[in-house]
């Protein structure tokens, strides 16, 4: 699946110190793509429970948890359709619980 990041996310990403980037990653790539690709989107097979991947009430932006502890480490993505009508994923807020005041 093809995504971009916002300016905002961007930013936060970078304050992050190094190990939480990595701890970010890791997540997105051994538990967040996988679950995308085997369809995780439509809710079957269901998203990793150890994600926590939730949508935000009435809104369609959703929440991923990275870390639970040392960090608190959560982001916000959303879904829209890129210029061939492909979904495209985009990566909205990063760090902790306090991204959710304005995701």
């Amino acid at each position: 699946m093809k995504f971009r990041t916002s300016s905002t996310f961007e930013r936060q990403f970078l304050r992050l110190p190094e190990q939480h980037r990595a701890q970010f990653r890791r997540a997105v790539h051994e538990h967040f793509l996988p679950a995308l690709k085997a369809g995780a989107l439509t809710g079957d097979p269901p998203w990793p429970v150890r994600l926590r991947i939730h949508r935000l009430r009435r809104r369609e932006i959703y929440t991923l948890t990275w870390s639970f502890s040392g960090p608190d480490g959560r982001a916000t993505f959303h879904l829209e359709k890129d210029e061939d009508g492909e979904p495209l994923l985009v990566w909205r807020r990063i760090g902790d619980h306090s991204i959710y005041k304005d995701p």
